[in-house]
């Protein structure tokens, strides 16, 4: 009988800035949620895609999650534009740590509120509720998608 090795230790995370080097990782990982890959790219230039990476890779390596943002700086308040978890890594509370990091940032940053859009049920609107956003209902004007808002 086999016994079995021991589980890889996860590595140590960080939520960070994606850097040029990684666009085309975050624009793939962000395809998947539906982002338009020239807007990822814009994002990704002004420093407004936050990802979930493996500290003892380059910046430049794969990220694990992405988070791409629209940034109202006047406004004090922010977009997100979509959130992706590599598909492998799914359903392992990723998402949910790349959220909570980000909205830290965006907080630190002055930002008051952040907006965002998904579908009602999906797990998405789960990642959104579970981490404070409301939603407002009316998904009717949102174009079947639910609007969620979160004041920080």
């Amino acid at each position: 009988m086999e016994t079995p090795g021991p589980v890889p230790a996860t590595p140590p995370l960080l939520v960070r800035r994606a850097v040029p080097a990684c666009e085309q990782h975050v624009v793939r990982l962000l395809g998947e949620a539906s982002v338009d890959p020239a807007e990822v790219a814009g994002l990704v230039r002004q420093r407004a895609v936050l990802v979930l990476s493996d500290v003892t890779l380059p910046p430049s390596a794969p990220p694990v999650a992405a988070a791409a943002f629209r940034l109202d700086r006047r406004a004090a308040s922010a977009e997100l534009v979509g959130i992706a978890v590599a598909a492998p890594l799914r359903r392992r509370g990723l998402g949910r740590r790349l959220l909570t990091g980000a909205l830290m940032l965006l907080r630190a940053q002055g930002f008051e509120r952040v907006r965002a859009r998904a579908v009602p049920g999906g797990a998405t609107a789960s990642l959104l509720a579970s981490a404070g956003f409301a939603d407002d209902g009316d998904t009717a004007r949102a174009g079947g998608r639910g609007r969620f808002l979160l004041v920080l």
